[in-house]
């Protein structure tokens, strides 16, 4: 993660394998044709047919969404590809965090503690996504143990 974005294709890699790879991607700053600016845009849908990209969903730091159209778009300034607890959207992070948190309890109860290889990676995958702080408030045993000292340096992408 922290790897710059070099265009469409890299926007829709990114954010049609997030639960494989992890993060979203944000930018500093999105500018449109009509003038209107926005900070720290996180990136969450795009759209394309064939190989012709047409719209691009965009969540802005005060929670505003946006879909528009790529022509719209006059620059797109810095997006970087970001570990959830690494944005500066505060808005999006937040709503991240919890939809992932949700889903790593979830997951947990459906390994019943057996500790499968893809179970530890992928529960790897979401602490180093959204950070141990987040984690540690769920107070379940089975994430306690994942997350040990050991365990909370590791990277898995």
């Amino acid at each position: 993660m922290g790897h710059s974005i070099n265009g469409y294709h890299d926007f829709f890699t990114v954010i049609s394998n997030e639960r494989k790879i992890g993060g979203v991607i944000e930018a500093e700053e999105i500018r449109l044709r009509s003038g209107e600016k926005f900070q720290s845009p996180v990136f969450t849908h795009i759209d394309y047919s064939g190989s012709t990209f047409y719209t691009i969903c965009f969540i802005t730091n005060t929670g505003t969404k946006i879909i528009t159209h790529v022509d719209d778009i006059s620059t797109i300034k810095s997006p970087v590809h970001k570990r959830v607890q690494d944005i500066n959207n505060e808005y999006y992070r937040e709503i991240k965090v919890k939809e992932k948190l949700k889903y790593l309890k979830r997951l947990c109860q459906v390994d019943q503690g057996a500790y499968m290889k893809p179970f530890v990676e992928e529960a790897m995958l979401i602490i180093n996504d959204i950070g141990y702080k987040n984690v540690k408030q769920l107070n379940d045993l089975n994430i306690e143990r994942l997350s040990n000292e050991k365990c909370k340096d590791s990277k898995i992408a």
